[in-house]
């Protein structure tokens, strides 16, 4: 990374509110703020003075997840957010044309937007308590990595002969227009879905669960979806990715200034552990809570857990209109 002018909160931490969280910028007093979530979206869904839990069951209100930025950051963002807003307030048809990369930035601009929190939080807890904080190098690797990416807001950057996620985006036959979102930050899972549409994604699987999950993606193609199928699909990508060796990092060069990201040459695609179908149906139980559906009506050995995206005596996509479940 000779050169390569990424900013690495990491080595050393570098979570402070004087401290752009995306370019690594000094701020002067006073700074500019975003919030983690877009403001549009926390007013649309009244979600501003709901809590979520960070590290240790500290909870914070979604208005006051906030990050420092620069003039710079600050610009991007805002652009960002009017793009994305204007597709995601149009629906679907709109939002399955975007750019895989808008749809990247804006789901880590989200995603490591409460990370931040995380990070801010357990800092300044260790250091109450004179003790260090420490991140696993592994996870220092993904975090930073999904960090780079981001930066694609500010530097060009170029993926070349690769992208580094999954990403999927579906109508979804829902009764009313709900907010759905979930993530899972030790994988980089995400889901998100409103206004009619859904967009699942593991953002750093480097297109490996896509390709894992081809045969069934080829099956759905792009059919309207009942929220249960598209939770449902939500969870083979979340076991796959659960599944997937570790790669090695990232070769990180600058051409021609732009950053330029390749796969090293000891990369292995499609290096999945074996799949295990009990677990596989306790995250399709997690994510069918919703409507009363136990582990015992999903799997009974030796069957294979039910399915509400393919019939498994014709092995062919059920159609939204034929799944026995309100919606």
């Amino acid at each position: 990374m000779m050169n390569v002018p990424l900013f690495n909160p990491f080595q050393p931490l570098a979570f402070k509110p004087h401290i752009c969280f995306l370019s690594g910028k000094i701020l002067n007093e006073n700074p500019k703020q975003i919030t983690a979530f877009p403001e549009w979206l926390m007013k649309r869904y009244q979600i501003e003075e709901t809590t979520l839990s960070l590290l240790d069951g500290y909870r914070i209100k979604y208005k006051d997840m906030k990050l420092p930025v620069c003039d710079e950051v600050y610009d991007a963002i805002t652009e960002l957010d009017k793009v994305t807003q204007k597709a995601f307030e149009e629906g679907y048809e709109t939002v399955k044309t975007m750019p895989e990369l808008t749809l990247f930035q804006w789901m880590a601009r989200v995603l490591y937007g409460i990370l931040y929190q995380d990070f801010s939080y357990a800092i300044n807890y260790h250091e109450m308590r004179d003790k260090e904080f420490e991140v696993s190098p592994l996870m220092q690797q993904r975090y930073r990595n999904l960090l780079f990416m981001l930066q694609s807001l500010i530097y060009p950057i170029e993926f070349k002969g690769f992208l580094p996620w999954s990403i999927k985006c579906y109508s979804v036959n829902i009764s009313k227009d709900i907010l759905n979102y979930k993530d899972e930050t030790n994988k980089l899972n995400f889901c998100f879905g409103m206004n009619g549409f859904g967009i699942i994604a593991c953002l750093q699987d480097n297109g490996q669960v896509a390709a894992f999950h081809h045969h069934l993606l080829e099956q759905i193609n792009d059919a309207m979806l009942h929220p249960a199928q598209f939770e449902e699909l939500y969870g083979h990508f979340i076991y796959a990715n659960y599944l997937l060796s570790e790669s090695p990092d990232y070769l990180i060069t600058l051409e021609n200034h732009k950053i330029v990201f390749q796969l090293p040459n000891n990369f292995k695609a499609q290096n999945f552990k074996v799949w295990d179908d009990k677990m596989f149906a306790q995250v399709l139980a997690n994510l069918w809570q919703p409507w009363g559906i136990t582990i015992k009506d999903i799997h009974q050995f030796p069957n294979s857990p039910i399915s509400y995206l393919i019939n498994e005596r014709t092995n062919t996509f059920i159609k939204h209109q034929e799944v026995d479940l309100p919606f």
